[in-house]
């Protein structure tokens, strides 16, 4: 089922591999194009911004709420927007998806976040992958499979895992990035994905790779790497050629920013430069690094040329009501030329617009870059068009104008991913990292790395995994994540001081250390060396925490007991496994003596078995880490 939208976003040519969702004097940095406004207003304070933030969260449930009974029910209705006085577009937008459930998480609504997550994992395609947008009766309005909106429901997958420590959509997760490396170039870069867009009805490849779906990526390689033993080696190498090309063919050394993408059909780069790719490229990439990330803001907030690529102009201060809104463009169009789609049809024109979802990508990087004025009066500036009554209240429109971005015509109406941005500007959060951002108010050119971890130590060991513990590391502005090695060998990452590395050949010694790494990437000094002697094959060891101890006894040549026995009597405990990374098993245990039993056959000597655990304690219900057992 096939609709023509007008006021939805249609791509329609280049390389940009998404599909979006959806008074205070100017800012710093932020240049008048229309004159003083007629009403000043003073910037608004921290109460303000924290109640625009629970109108835009209300404005999600409601949309959520839209798509109740339905074939996608738990999704959230992408668009306030109607075909007529009665009927409304019913349409989600994969990324939106994402964005929704990672404000959910946000504002701590974990069930809402989970209701979005539990029905992607439901509609998940057996490649892995997910269309772009779908209609509330499950057909796709846009049969594209972009690498973007994949890696968006990937990094939700990701933010829940870190803040809830929960490994419930690891298998998924898994299945994406298989997906997604299905399109790894040479020169590093993953390409666009699939699309019928160009034969009709025929899925044959994007021909090209844009610079906002490389820095998705980046981050999800290297901490699914830590995640997933057996494929440790291919993710990193994934981060590190997806790095190689963001620094060594998508960046401009010239303007300090961001090209839009390359064309492998015709070797070329797009110098179009959406503004998304530079505030994303700080998100994902840090301050600094191999290139001053960083830079790339300054480059966007003093571009104020005619509007074409070589002289752009970013930054708008455009009529509104009494006042004026001055926030951010897509792209570098202010000569109001004549748009039109894919198949030749005029699709408005080119003008001065302002985008109020890639504005709250901006506001976020600032903040990361220490800038929390700016970052504040960008957000001031937002708030100002967010809704106050009616079904209105606290949504954010898309775009200030409706014009087109030299992609597709921005739709005016209220919408999930610019309300969802709202949210995660307000609260600072990062999804690239699935964290707070680190550095508001702090040193913008942060070069101090974090001190080294200590006390690491041997927690447990089975035949094939070791289990890791150490202290906290300090640093100045605060610690991103900790890098796992094995004598030289980085074999994961962590948020978290804890870390079990898997894979490992039974009855054999082995060494690790620990390094810490800031948000800015400086890496500190290694941890102490410790050594571990994994146990003979055929046993599973035990794993005690402060809420179980769980083994795997070898019973037969053929057959192995999984055990759980909780501190606090459970009402229930289910196991999930599976044998030779093979699919998925599910069984309720059963209960004797006070500790919970499953035994698995069909067994044979070398088979590894990674097995986790559900239950119950006290009413809530946990997820236990992933653990290995090899026969």
């Amino acid at each position: 089922m096939f609709r023509n939208l007008v006021s939805v976003r249609k791509l329609i040519a280049g390389t940009l591999a998404f599909s979006l969702g959806c008074g205070v004097p100017p800012g710093p940095g932020m240049e008048e194009e229309t004159g003083p406004a007629t009403e000043s207003t003073q910037g608004l304070g921290a109460t303000e911004r924290a109640l625009a933030s629970d109108r835009a969260y209300q404005w999600l449930k409601v949309q959520q709420d839209l798509t109740n009974g339905s074939a996608l029910s738990g999704l959230v209705d992408s668009f306030d927007d109607w075909w007529n006085a009665t009927e409304r577009k019913q349409i989600v937008y994969t990324y939106d998806q994402a964005v929704a459930a990672i404000a959910f998480m946000a504002k701590g609504d974990r069930v809402r976040a989970e209701k979005v997550l539990d029905k992607l994992v439901a509609i998940q395609d057996p490649d892995g992958s997910w269309i772009n947008s779908y209609w509330w009766n499950g057909y796709g309005e846009e049969i594209r499979k972009h690498v973007g909106p994949v890696a968006w429901v990937t990094m939700a997958f990701m933010t829940h895992e870190k803040l809830y420590g929960s490994t419930t959509y690891r298998t998924p997760a898994r299945k994406a990035l298989e997906w997604m490396l299905t399109f790894k170039k040479p020169n590093g870069a993953i390409s666009g994905g699939r699309t019928t867009w160009d034969i009709q009805g025929v899925w044959t490849d994007e021909v090209w790779s844009s610079t906002e779906h490389n820095e998705d990526v980046y981050n999800l390689y290297r901490y699914y790497a830590g995640k997933f033993s057996d494929r440790t080696t291919a993710y990193n190498d994934a981060a590190q050629g997806v790095k190689q090309f963001l620094d060594n063919v998508m960046w401009n050394n010239t303007t300090q920013r961001f090209y839009g993408g390359w064309k492998n059909n015709t070797g070329l780069l797009d110098t179009n430069v959406p503004l998304d790719v530079n505030p994303w490229g700080v998100l994902a990439l840090g301050l600094s690094g191999t290139r001053d990330y960083k830079a790339s803001l300054a480059s966007v907030d003093n571009a104020r040329g005619v509007g074409t690529v070589a002289d752009p102009r970013y930054v708008h201060s455009l009529p509104y009501e009494n006042t004026t809104i001055t926030a951010y463009d897509f792209d570098w169009q202010y000569d109001c030329a004549r748009a039109t789609d894919q198949n030749g049809n005029y699709n408005g024109d080119r003008c001065a617009d302002i985008w109020f979802e890639g504005s709250a990508f901006m506001s976020v990087a600032h903040y990361m870059n220490g800038n929390t004025t700016k970052a504040d009066s960008i957000i001031d500036e937002i708030i100002k068009k967010q809704g106050t009554s009616g079904s209105l209240l606290g949504g954010v429109p898309y775009s200030l104008k409706g014009t087109s971005n030299n992609y597709w015509r921005m739709a005016q109406e209220n919408c999930v991913s610019s309300t969802g941005w709202l949210i995660l500007a307000i609260h600072r959060f990062n999804p690239f990292t699935g964290s707070v951002v680190n550095g508001g108010g702090g040193n913008p050119t942060d070069t101090q790395a974090p001190s080294a971890p200590s006390s690491l130590k041997v927690s447990s060991t089975t035949s094939s995994s070791v289990a890791l513990s150490w202290t906290a590391s300090t640093d100045n502005v605060g610690v991103a994540s900790y890098d796992i090695y094995r004598g030289s060998t980085l074999v994961g990452s962590s948020s978290a001081t804890t870390f079990t590395v898997s894979g490992l050949s039974a009855s054999t010694t082995y060494s690790f250390s620990i390094k810490a790494r800031d948000a800015a990437g400086n890496t500190s000094a290694a941890s102490n060396t410790v050594s571990a002697t994994t146990s003979a094959s055929g046993t599973g060891g035990d794993h005690t925490t402060a809420d179980y101890t769980a083994s795997v006894t070898r019973t037969s040549s053929t057959q192995a007991r999984i055990s759980f026995k909780p501190t606090i009597s459970a009402l229930y405990v289910d196991v999930h496994y599976t044998l030779n990374g093979g699919g998925q098993q599910n069984f309720r245990m059963a209960l004797a003596n006070g500790t919970w039993t499953q035994d698995v056959a069909g067994l044979s000597t070398g088979s590894r078995r990674e097995y986790w655990f559900t239950y119950e304690k006290s009413g809530p219900q946990y997820d236990s880490p992933h653990y290995t057992y090899t026969h």
